[in-house]
């Protein structure tokens, strides 16, 4: 998921880039090296709860897919004992320079993808990915009163960042299962109950009858 929610073009390379493709607005000099650390992408987790956890709070625990830094190379991608090597394409930088007439054009590294490393013995867990897929167990504090729709950020619980770069954040969604008595309007609950016409009419039936009808719908309550 994308974390930066509306925030549109940093600059006038980005709308460049956004419009023309990225080879024309490198030529604006809207170049930015990618081998440096890069931030792990957000996440959504769409979580159901009941009204009751909703009016109480509760904890919640939930399974999540999420990329995580290879332990086996430490997120190098290489063989343990072994060390990525520096792109000869790009020396290390990334991005490849070329001229065409006036303009000096920057393009992503075709050898090594814009990392500016090679790993030539790839660890064996990772594939030379430096991260993997696995599913994480988390612990998720519900609080009292939320309301469908509503949602919560788990900073740092995201996809792992490449080449050392910080977590992403977890994004969860909550939706409030339909109650099979009650209709929730905000802060106020509906109940329709149906009542006998012995007891609606005024005068009718007689307080025994009505206090015992009463109990019964508090026990059902």
């Amino acid at each position: 998921m994308n974390g930066n929610g509306g925030q549109g073009f940093a600059d006038v390379h980005d709308i460049f880039n956004e419009v023309f493709g990225q080879a024309f607005g490198d030529m604006f000099g809207g170049a930015r090296r990618s081998g440096g650390p890069a931030r792990g992408q957000d996440l959504r987790y769409d979580l159901e709860i009941t009204l009751e956890q909703a009016y109480a709070s509760a904890e919640v625990e939930i399974d999540v897919p999420s990329t995580l830094t290879c332990e086996t190379c430490t997120g190098t991608g290489a063989k343990p004992g072994t060390q990525p090597t520096t792109c000869s394409g790009c020396n290390g930088h990334g991005r490849v320079r070329a001229s065409q007439g006036f303009f000096s054009i920057e393009r992503t590294c075709p050898r090594c993808g814009g990392s500016g490393r090679l790993v030539l013995d790839p660890c064996k867990d990772c594939r030379g990915h430096g991260q993997v897929r696995r599913e994480r167990t988390l612990q998720v504090r519900i609080p009292a009163g939320v309301d469908d729709g509503a949602r919560i950020r788990l900073a740092g619980e995201g996809d792992a960042g490449a080449r050392g770069g910080p977590r992403g954040d977890l994004y969860i969604f909550l939706s409030v299962k339909p109650h099979e008595l009650f209709e929730r309007d905000g802060l106020d609950l509906h109940c329709g109950v149906p009542v006998p016409i012995v007891h609606g009419g005024p005068g009718r039936g007689d307080r025994g009858a009505l206090s015992a009808w009463r109990r019964e719908l508090r026990r059902q309550l």
